[in-house]
């Protein structure tokens, strides 16, 4: 993302001239500014949005706009209904506030501002769910999350909650409907043993089998609930996946189905659908003549900061699979060079995220069949000699070598437009080829990628290959020759 605080800070300074100028209708249009500046962030990941408000806020030189400006991010982010928007709360209070670059507007709002970093900062979208020590209703203690087949619910409640009788029914009523198969860890909060065990045989006996659930509580408050999950008032739910990342917060039934349906749906996930093919070449096609190698891995960032910065490791699955996908269908130079850094970066060097049987089938095998072909003759790399005739008197004068099969329609076209513009190129036709020497042949398909035709390089004097996956219709062919 672009840097928007510069620009949003010039559309502010217009409102506010001047500290002697701030009143509640200058504050009024502040706060529109700055709402503005919200929604354009909205999409972005937490770090994202904490360095935005950094510099916007480093970018305001008058005190009172700099501490109006940070007070209104802050109170913006505490508030937020969007998950993982608290971790931007607790980057102000840290940056700004604790050590007095920005006044907060009291001593007693300051102790607040500390209070709520402390009580959250432990149990944040993405990070490793803070262990447990608990006990069972038989009196074992045990350790939670801990390891996990499938994702877990943590639910902490008390029974003389009023807001929790009426979570705990709706919970009950939709685990009963939905039958997941996760285990929910239902913690109660208070003290009275006999108050838990009657909620416990009345208030949540599921009918289903296939959720499992698991009582337990904290009875000498040694478990530092407030401080790990931020148990300063109940009901508070999180899910944690099968890994132990926390990947919701702060949920209720509602919003807990939503999740459990998007990770549950990860057992029967598919790739390069006609929609998701759809949206890749709409979003390609916006870079236009000035699309680049390096496009490629720009967008994969993109998506990785929408899904799994985000701590959606299902949905980044998703995304960065249909790009793969999309990648290996298309013969375009830049995505066809750019795919090489994107698999490396995003599949082969993570296997803690591409850790399932379904991933290893669908996508690593996918991947790693794509990098055996865009590793045969990289670009800076000598073609080897060849028994063919005039490939090694063409491989010392370089030029453009087209590999193409007989009544392949668009070969024919490439090298019609090649005659046409009077190129000097070297032609290899893979039929009469196999049919004449099948050995040569299967030289030529280990050495290039052959695996669709035509295919098309081009080497300079001395046989160093300089560019692949060209062609002569592409209206940059000849933009990106002279570069």
């Amino acid at each position: 993302m672009k840097r928007t605080a510069a620009t949003f800070l010039i559309l502010i300074m217009t409102v506010l001239q001047s500290a002697a100028q701030i009143d509640s209708t200058k504050l009024a249009a502040l706060d529109t500014r700055l709402g503005e500046y919200f929604s354009i962030l909205e999409q972005e990941a937490p770090e994202v949005k904490a360095e935005e408000c950094d510099a916007l806020i480093s970018a305001a030189g008058d005190p009172a706009l700099r501490q109006a400006i940070a007070l209104r991010i802050y109170d913006h982010y505490k508030a937020s209904k969007l998950m993982g928007d608290e971790a931007v709360a607790i980057h102000m209070t840290d940056t700004w506030f604790i050590p007095g670059i920005v006044p907060m507007r009291s001593e007693q709002e300051l102790l607040e501002a500390r209070m709520f970093a402390e009580f959250n900062r432990q149990s944040l979208i993405g990070l490793d769910a803070p262990e447990m020590e608990l006990e069972t209703p038989y009196g074992e203690r045990i350790q939670v999350p801990g390891p996990a087949e499938g994702p877990v619910v943590l639910y902490f409640y008390d029974t003389d909650c009023a807001k929790c009788k009426l979570e705990t029914a709706m919970l009950r009523s939709m685990l009963d409907d939905k039958e997941y198969p996760v285990t929910v860890f239902a913690i109660y909060v208070g003290t009275s043993e006999a108050r838990w065990k009657e909620w416990r045989e009345k208030s949540f006996v599921l009918e289903t089998e296939e959720t499992a659930v698991v009582h337990l509580w904290d009875p000498d408050s040694s478990a530092d609930l407030q401080f790990k999950y931020g148990v300063v008032q109940t009901p508070r739910m999180f899910l944690v996946d099968s890994d132990g990342v926390i990947i919701g917060r702060g949920l209720d039934t509602d919003s807990l189905v939503q999740l459990l349906d998007a990770v549950l749906d990860d057992h029967g996930y598919s790739f390069g659908s006609e929609a998701s093919s759809a949206f890749f070449d709409r979003l390609f096609a916006t870079y236009g003549r000035e699309l680049k190698a390096d496009d490629v891995s720009e967008v994969a960032g993109m998506l990785e900061q929408r899904t799994l910065a985000l701590g959606d490791t299902l949905s980044f699955k998703q995304m960065e699979g249909d790009l793969l996908y999309w990648l290996v269908s298309k013969r375009v130079e830049p995505l066809r060079e750019g795919s090489q850094s994107f698999i490396n970066d995003y599949i082969l060097s993570r296997p803690e995220i591409w850790n399932t049987g379904d991933d290893t089938l669908m996508v690593v095998g996918m991947a790693r069949m794509m990098e055996g072909l865009l590793s045969k003759s990289p670009v800076g790399s000598r073609i080897p000699r060849m028994g063919i005739k005039g490939w090694n008197r063409f491989r010392r004068k370089g030029g453009l070598v087209f590999f193409h099969a007989e009544g392949c329609s668009v070969c024919e076209g490439q090298m019609a437009t090649a005659d046409s513009l009077g190129l000097d190129y070297f032609s290899v036709n893979m039929d009469a080829l196999e049919e004449e020497s099948p050995r040569k042949a299967r030289k030529l398909l280990d050495t290039f990628d052959l695996s669709a035709l035509p295919f098309i390089m081009e080497i300079d004097k001395g046989g160093i290959v300089r560019r692949r996956y060209l062609s002569l219709e592409d209206p940059l062919f000849f933009l990106r020759e002279n570069q």
